[in-house]
């Protein structure tokens, strides 16, 4: 998603390429779901939080990245503090 958290495209859009490539590829793709952070129960799949009306907490690749760079802090719905320790110390 960019930094206003607009998606750039679907979320199972490459899951769709992919299936509809395989063979061609000489690939077999493995299907996930779509999991969203919410404030009001976590993760969820986004079909379940859209049907619920929950929140969906977003941060895009650009935004992460800046925080890191910025020593701010990181959400842990977005990445554990371990990995987020190995980024600075390797950045």
């Amino acid at each position: 998603s960019s930094i206003t958290g607009e998606d750039y495209y679907g979320a199972y859009d490459a899951q769709d390429i992919a299936r509809e490539n395989a063979e061609r590829l000489g690939v077999m793709p493995v299907p996930s779901l779509n999991l969203v952070y919410t404030e009001e129960e976590g993760y969820v799949t986004d079909t379940e939080a859209k049907e619920k009306g929950l929140g969906i907490k977003k941060l895009s690749g650009t935004k992460f990245r800046q925080m890191l760079r910025g020593g701010e802090d990181i959400p842990e719905w977005f990445a554990f503090k371990s990995v987020v320790k190995v980024l600075r110390e390797n950045n």
